[in-house]
């Protein structure tokens, strides 16, 4: 099979722009992808393009050569360059899966759980009793496990604006001083919600990197009371050290790992000690073949992923096509929201549901969705969300 074309749109998914990517061949074999882009959508744009130049006359089946080929020649790295790769490598492993009439799971090596255990989001809103209200509607949904933002960072945010003021600014670095306060208060979110849905939920919170390793230490000890499964990123993902100082001062788990571009990003967290959860995006890190070493490697330091995973149905496919195939897998972040579920059916046709809190593994060939090519183009990119404004 060779690459004859490449196909890419742009489409506006709520409060960010989604990329969608459909390779075809020679022998009328085709696949499909999504990527998710909160910034720089037309830079993602041209350089799927670019890729995709690359791939055109290429054996389809090669997936891991032309994996290691787009990153080595493209010679500078980074996770931008990682989320292009993706875009390329997930839509090669659904096109291989439906050439041949197989899930993508069963090229992985077939499933080693029969249920991907799934987690969503409720809003910080402004007091505590609104994010326990938020938190128990999820659970009533059938969910048992809820992930926020820093209360007092955030309460509503868009792609581009705070759309209720914080009390810390969208962009104050991670080295100017939180008032102790506002630090001190987040727990009252946490104290609100366990006392609402009880013990049994399990509740996490994603910092942003917003935090200094001081400010981060000190968030954790007045979350500890509150039985957290994790704190996403604490501190900016730049250095290891930072996050084993934060792991070493605390018994909450610490997780990170959305901004890694592949494997070698990962390695020294993972070989740093003091991760324990390691949260690759199948979208973001090259794609399947990046997020699969990511979470091998993961395995040899004992450290469960959870993917991360704020973006659509084709995404979300790809992360639990792979996260069924992993002893090592924990969680997978997902975007049903009552804000993003009218997005959810909006450009795919048999999107993947998510039944009490988990994904079961179909027999579907591929990925299992596929493009609405006529809704996509009926729904252009959105460009304000590039101007950025929250971090």
């Amino acid at each position: 099979m060779k690459v004859t074309r490449v196909r890419q749109w742009e489409a506006a998914f709520g409060y960010y722009n989604a990329h969608y990517v459909r390779i075809e061949t020679d022998d009328g074999a085709y696949g499909v992808s999504e990527v998710g882009m909160r910034r720089r959508t037309r830079t993602l744009s041209a350089l799927i393009t670019e890729l995709g130049e690359y791939l055109v006359g290429k054996d389809a089946t090669a997936i891991e050569q032309h994996h290691e080929r787009m990153w080595r020649d493209s010679f500078t790295g980074g996770t931008l360059l990682g989320q292009g790769i993706a875009a390329l490598n997930n839509a090669l492993w659904d096109l291989n899966a439906r050439s041949l009439g197989v899930p993508v799971h069963r090229l992985l090596g077939g499933t080693f759980r029969d249920r991907v255990p799934v987690y969503t989001h409720a809003r910080a809103t402004d007091t505590p009793e609104g994010f326990a209200d938020g938190v128990a509607e999820r659970v009533a949904q059938g969910f048992t496990a809820i992930k926020t933002t820093l209360p007092g960072f955030y309460t509503k945010v868009s792609s581009i604006a705070h759309e209720v003021p914080a009390q810390v600014p969208a962009r104050q670095t991670e080295t100017e001083p939180v008032p102790g306060r506002v630090i001190d208060r987040i727990g009252d979110w946490f104290a609100a919600a366990r006392d609402r849905v009880g013990p049994d939920v399990k509740l996490m919170i994603d910092c942003h990197g917003r935090l200094s390793v001081a400010n981060a230490i000190r968030l954790c000890r007045v979350l500890e009371p509150y039985d957290l499964a994790f704190v996403e990123e604490p501190v900016p993902p730049d250095d290891p050290a930072w996050i084993r100082e934060v792991a070493a001062r605390t018994d909450i788990p610490i997780a990170t790992g959305e901004r890694w571009a592949n494997h070698y990003a990962a390695a020294p967290f993972l070989s740093g000690g003091g991760l324990a959860i390691a949260q690759p995006d199948v979208a973001w890190c090259g794609g399947i073949s990046g997020a699969q070493r990511i979470a091998h490697l993961a395995e040899t330091h004992a450290i469960g992923v959870a993917f991360h995973n704020p973006f659509g149905p084709l995404a979300s496919a790809a992360a639990w096509h792979l996260g069924a195939t992993l002893p090592n897998m924990w969680l997978s972040e997902s975007m049903l929201t009552p804000e993003q579920l009218p997005q959810w059916t909006k450009y795919v046709t048999d999107a993947p549901v998510v039944e009490n809190g988990a994904w079961v593994p179909t027999q579907t060939p591929g990925l299992g969705p596929d493009l609405d090519i006529d809704a996509i183009e009926a729904n252009p990119a959105n460009y304000d969300f590039d101007r950025g404004g929250t971090r």
